[in-house]
Parts: C-alpha cells; sequence; structure tokens
C-alpha cells in the first residue's frame, strides 16, 4: 500500500485529469459530482439493520485492537507464535457469536473447524547474481553483478537459468494506448531487460499510460509489466531501476519471504531490478546506453547471454486462515454468498523492533468480528448466505486470500461479492480531503465541506462497473450519515486482499481510511487509533452487507 500523500495524489490527478475510471482505464468517464455523497442525518429505519448498526460498539472494537496489537503477541509475523494466537483469539471471538465454523467440514473423524490451512514455504537468506557475458570483437567480456549495489531480487524460489537478452523497451504492451514495446519480438525462453518510466515523445496516451503502468507504489511499479513477460514465455525480467525506493531490498538482509506451496510461484520469471551500469553492459552489444535506450527500437541484444542465479534456505510455514458462515435464509438466494475479509498477519519484528500493527489490521479484524457479530445477533438471518475470512499473509503478498481463490471453501461462481476491511482507524486530513474536492469547484467543494465532521468522510474503494456494489454503498451511506468519495479502480493492482478477488472478477469493496503516520511503523499502536473511526467504517461496512445480502 501506498502512504496518505502519494494516494491522495493519485486520487486527485485522476478526478483533475477527467480520466476513465479504473485503474485500466475501463469504465466509463464519472462526473466529479457523482463520486461525493455529502452526509446526511442517519436514516437507518427502524428495524434489524437499525438494531445491527447499534450493536457495533467502540469498547468492544477497542478490546479487540488491545489484544491483537498487544507486546505480547510481537506484532503478528507470519510463522510466528503471536500470529498463532491471534487466530485462535479470533475463532473463540466466533465462536462466542453463534456463527458455523468454515475452515473445514465436518465428517466422521472430526468436527468442522475454523482453521483452513495454508501451506507455505518460508526462504531465508536470499542471494543472487547477474552474470553478463558480451561479445565485444574477438574477445568475450565477462562481468558478475552481486545482488547489493547493481541488482535487486524480488522473492523468488532458488534457480540458476542462462539465455540470451531481449531489449523490450518499456515492457508495455497497451492495446487501449496503441503502444507495444514487443511487437515483433520473441521473447520466449529469453531474458527481457527493459526501462522504467513511460514511453517518450507520444501524444495522448501518457496519462492513461501512466495510470496503468507507472503506479506510485514501489512495491507493485513493476508488476503489471513482469505479468506481461511472463504471458510472452520470458525466462527472466530485468528492470532498469533508477528510483532508490525501488532498490530497497524487500526480503533479503535476512528478513525472508514467503510462497505458496503451488508450483506455479516457482514457474514465474525471476524480477530483477537492476542498475543503470548494469544494463549499460548489457546495451553496450547494440552501442546504446541507457540514456539513449529510450528512443531505440526493441531487438535482440546480438552475442549476449546472461545468466541469472538466486539462492535462499528454504523451510515449511504452516499458516491458517480463519472462517467463519451464517447461511442465508431465503430457498432462492442462500446458496448464494457475500464474502467479508480482513487481514490478521502484520510485519512482525522488523530489525528487532515489534510493529503492532493496530490499524493495520487490527481495526479491520476487529471491525469484522463486531460486524459478524451484530449479524448473528439478528433476529432473522439475512436472505443470502455470509462467509467471514481472517487471511494470513497479507503482507506477504495475499498468500491467504490468494489460498482461497485457489482453494475457495465457498464457490467463486455463487460469491457476490466481497468486502475487504484493511486499515480503518485514522480520520482523514482536512487538506487531503480539500485536495479530492478541487475537482468540483469552489462553491460545490465549500458546500460539500460545511459542517462536515473529518470522522464521518470515508473513500471506499469499488470497481466502475458494479452497479449492485455501488447501489449497496450508497444505501449504506444514507443509513449511516457518512459522507462518501467513490473510488473507482480495478483493483487487480491492489495493495489488500481485495486484489485476488479483482483478478476472479468478483466486485468488491475496500474499506479503507487514509493511513497515519504511523503506516508500517513501530508507532502503529492501540492508543493512537481513532476508535470512532473504526465504528463509523464498520457500521458502513455492516449496512453494504447489509443491503447486499437482503436485495430487494
Amino acid at each position: 500500500m501506498r502512504g496518505r500523500r502519494g494516494r491522495v495524489l493519485a486520487l486527485a490527478a485522476l478526478l483533475a485529469s477527467v480520466l476513465p475510471v479504473g485503474g485500466r482505464g475501463e469504465g466509463m468517464a464519472r462526473p466529479a459530482a457523482d463520486r461525493f455523497l455529502a452526509a446526511r442525518p442517519a436514516a437507518p429505519g427502524e428495524g434489524a439493520l437499525a438494531r445491527g448498526l447499534e450493536a457495533i460498539r467502540e469498547r468492544a472494537l477497542g478490546a479487540h485492537v488491545a489484544f491483537l496489537a498487544a507486546p505480547a503477541l510481537g506484532g503478528r509475523g507470519l510463522g510466528t507464535g503471536g500470529l498463532e494466537a491471534a487466530a485462535e483469539y479470533v475463532a473463540a471471538a466466533l465462536a462466542q457469536t453463534g456463527l458455523e465454523p468454515f475452515g473445514t467440514d465436518a465428517d466422521a473423524s472430526a468436527p468442522a473447524s475454523w482453521f483452513q490451512a495454508v501451506p507455505l514455504r518460508g526462504f531465508e537468506e536470499l542471494t543472487g547474481e547477474v552474470e553478463v557475458r558480451r561479445q565485444s570483437g574477438a574477445s568475450l567480456v565477462v562481468r558478475p553483478f552481486r545482488s547489493g549495489i547493481d541488482c535487486r531480487f524480488a522473492p523468488h524460489p532458488p534457480v540458476r537459468l542462462t539465455a540470451p537478452v531481449v531489449f523490450a523497451g518499456h515492457g508495455i504492451r497497451d492495446a487501449e494506448a496503441g503502444h507495444d514495446d514487443y511487437r515483433g519480438l520473441d521473447v520466449r525462453g529469453k531474458i527481457v531487460l527493459i526501462l522504467g518510466g513511460l514511453p517518450a515523445g507520444r501524444s495522448g496516451p501518457e496519462e492513461a499510460l501512466a495510470a496503468r503502468w507507472a503506479p506510485a507504489d514501489a512495491a507493485t511499479r513493476w508488476e503489471r509489466r513482469r505479468e506481461v513477460a511472463a504471458d510472452l514465455g520470458a525466462a527472466a525480467l530485468l528492470a532498469v531501476e533508477t528510483e532508490p525506493s525501488g532498490m530497497a531490498p524487500p526480503a533479503e538482509g535476512g528478513e525472508g519471504f514467503f510462497l505458496p506451496f503451488a508450483r506455479e510461484a516457482d514457474a514465474a520469471p525471476p524480477l530483477v531490478r537492476v542498475s543503470p551500469a548494469l544494463a549499460d553492459e548489457l546495451l553496450a552489444a547494440a552501442a546504446l546506453d541507457t540514456g539513449r535506450a529510450a528512443g531505440a527500437k526493441p531487438s535482440e541484444l546480438p552475442g549476449v547471454t546472461a545468466t541469472v542465479q538466486i539462492g535462499a534456505r528454504e523451510r515449511p510455514v504452516a499458516a491458517r486462515n480463519v472462517l467463519a458462515i451464517l447461511r442465508g435464509g431465503d430457498p432462492a438466494l442462500r446458496d448464494e454468498a457475500v464474502l467479508l475479509g480482513a487481514h490478521l498477519d502484520h510485519l512482525g519484528r522488523v530489525g528487532g523492533v515489534v510493529h503492532p500493527g493496530a490499524d493495520d489490521n487490527a481495526s479491520g479484524v476487529a471491525g469484522l468480528l463486531e460486524i459478524a457479530r451484530a449479524f448473528a445477533a439478528a433476529p432473522a438471518p439475512p436472505r443470502r448466505t455470509l462467509v467471514f475470512a481472517f487471511w494470513t499473509g497479507e503482507e506477504e503478498g495475499k498468500l491467504g486470500s490468494g489460498f482461497y481463490r485457489r482453494q475457495p471453501r465457498w464457490p467463486l461462481a455463487r460469491t457476490v461479492a466481497y468486502l475487504n476491511f484493511d486499515m480503518i482507524g485514522y480520520p482523514w486530513l482536512e487538506t487531503d480531503v480539500r485536495e479530492l474536492l478541487t475537482a468540483l469547484g469552489p462553491p460545490a467543494a465549500e458546500s460539500f465541506l460545511a459542517g462536515l465532521e473529518l470522522r464521518d468522510f470515508v473513500a471506499p474503494g469499488l470497481p466502475p462497473e458494479a452497479p449492485a456494489v455501488e447501489v449497496a454503498l450508497r444505501r449504506a451511506a444514507a443509513a449511516t450519515g457518512l459522507a462518501l468519495y467513490l473510488d473507482f479502480t480495478d483493483g487487480r493492482d491492489g495493495g489488500s486482499d481485495y486484489r485476488e478477488f479483482a483478478r476472479a472478477g468478483i466486485p468488491f469493496v475496500r474499506f479503507v481510511d487514509n493511513y497515519g503516520p504511523w503506516y508500517h511503523q513501530s508507532g502503529d499502536t492501540p492508543e493512537r487509533l481513532d476508535l470512532g473511526v473504526v465504528a463509523r467504517i464498520s457500521r458502513l461496512g455492516f449496512a453494504t452487507a447489509w443491503d447486499l445480502a437482503n436485495p430487494d
């Protein structure tokens, strides 16, 4: 996930440019005013919805957060006893609500379990090297580049491969913008070298290309280009990194990383961020360097091969999702489900210092527990089934939700929506709200802000073409009295578990705050949360789920 400032600037730029909504330019352009819902007096009615909203209390939310973010749990890092203790706590809290366990089915040998096993592999001591072999006249130039200065390796199982090198421009293939760096290239079984940034000297598509191919988040900057290279059969991807943040080691230096046991993770081409110096060594065969390559035609680099070698120590890791179910009461609709999820893990210890993860994501777990309790206490079940999921391994690559997507406990084809709760404990700042409101113009912006309490402002993410989800959110805003900015996005490159369901074509809602200053820091502690914001977003989520589970 990117930080507050980057996210606000991205949203404001999107509004100001009147781009098509959605991270991939999907959907039709929406007027800015249609994306803002002003705060009004809450109107939940007098029935079960109103009682459910009242049942979500700050005191209970605070108790959950205090336990989950306590120092004794050590930051709930994947593969640690603290995360296991958190999973047991969540299962016990769900059992008190009267919901059914849904991690496994009951059989003759054992009752149903709250836990869905998620087998993982842990890797430590990641090392790597890129060796360049280039023919220079009658001589063979051999240069090794070791990890640490000239190359950084994204998490990948140990591998050694040697292949010819192909230069593929910026590595972009975008039919909408009419740009294809791979046109005429055969990269199957070859190592692909690409530049960062965007193509220069084009008229028109730069903004659309930026939205799809140059996200502000360093962690995802290369992922879409890696997907394109993988689809074309590339053996590895070497990405020229010019930003210092991109050369920071995400998994080296003893921190380790995790991958699923599914062997498709091994088949993905290794991604190596490389320095301009390493890239220049490769490009020299074509009389190029990184400064001139941006204007050059993509081509195979004559007489150049590279060897990519990655090493790491592997161990099995047992992880668990926690799942519960409330079966629908309408025979015509109970075979359809609304899935609600929040990730349970955090960073654990970083450099020996506990990162408690109160906002990220004890707040979302607390909210989902109280939503589950409110639904379970209703006088009658919803018409559709509800599945509650507490994911493992989100911080390490959406591993728990990714496993569920591959091994769903409820069929994805009969899952009508996914609601994600991740970081819901901080209010927006007025400066950030005003930045979003610039697209409305001064009179409308001031009218929207008049009397607005910042704790009442939420910016849920949702797909641009998901009418049932959008209607549910609008009704939930009316029921709770909250002001909304509808942040349309396709979600496929999202920074939380909703990404997995967006990729499966399931409509989603991303409930999130505007990030606090302690994001992924040791200062993300319970006393810094605004429990009023946690309660507001939890109630908004409850009302949204209520509408989706009880369609007209």
